[in-house]
């Protein structure tokens, strides 16, 4: 399903903040219960073994596709839109780098209204979270004039 642009920034700017004790009871529930039915069906070692080796085989494939993606914009907004509906229902955190691609996408084409209105509603949910990519989104909307 299509996303677009202004959707994904309603959805970031009216979204309830998920505080870190939910985030983290929803992970560990998804986790615990992802283990108690390996383990029920015996699937832990074939299932590990398979990721390994689907890893393996397709790496270069991921790449190669990250990279012919990298500059579409509606791209990007489909995978932080799915990326943000497992971290509602999972607690698994988004990974910055497609937020960061937004904002890179929207700066070079001059939309900084919308590159801005992007940037608040995701530092909204995740500007305070530490790590790399994660500041630098933060950075970038101070930068941008907004209070984060």
């Amino acid at each position: 399903m299509a996303v677009s642009l202004q959707d994904l920034i309603e959805r970031l700017q009216n979204a309830p903040v998920l505080n870190p004790h939910e985030a983290q009871r929803l992970y560990h529930t998804q986790t615990t219960d992802w283990i108690a039915e390996a383990l029920a069906t015996g699937t832990v070692k074939a299932n590990a073994a398979l990721n390994v080796s689907v890893l393996n085989q397709h790496k270069d494939d991921f790449r190669s596709t990250l990279r012919a993606i990298d500059s579409e914009l509606s791209e990007q907004i489909l995978i932080v839109n799915e990326a943000l509906d497992i971290w509602f229902s999972k607690g698994s955190m988004p990974p910055p780098y497609y937020a960061w691609r937004i904002a890179i996408i929207l700066a070079k084409a001059k939309r900084m209204d919308e590159e801005k209105a992007f940037l608040a509603g995701w530092c909204h949910h995740f500007g305070r979270v530490v790590g790399g990519r994660y500041e630098a989104l933060a950075q970038r909307a101070r930068k941008r004039g907004l209070a984060i």
